[in-house]
């Protein structure tokens, strides 16, 4: 999926959804990404879903996966008081 960035308009955007009490380390899921995609291909941004993002049929739910994006995006950005 692609967020707005301002310089390139879009950025690819991985959302990850982790089983219970695993961790994710960007930099090997970008190794692994790279070894079947091309570079210009692979995430630039990856954010860690809090909650399983399917449909009630099993499939990703794409429009919670880029709101669940989209919504770190915000937080990670927003000023803190």
């Amino acid at each position: 999926m692609g967020l707005p960035d301002p310089k390139w308009g879009q950025v690819v955007t991985a959302v990850v959804e982790l089983p219970a009490g695993q961790t994710l380390d960007e930099a090997d899921v970008r190794a692994h990404v790279r070894t079947t995609l091309a570079a210009y291909k692979a995430p630039k941004r990856i954010f860690v879903a809090d909650r399983p993002l399917r449909v009630s049929n099993g499939k990703a739910d794409y429009p919670a996966a880029k709101a669940c994006a989209e919504t770190a995006t915000l937080s990670a950005t927003a000023p803190t008081h």
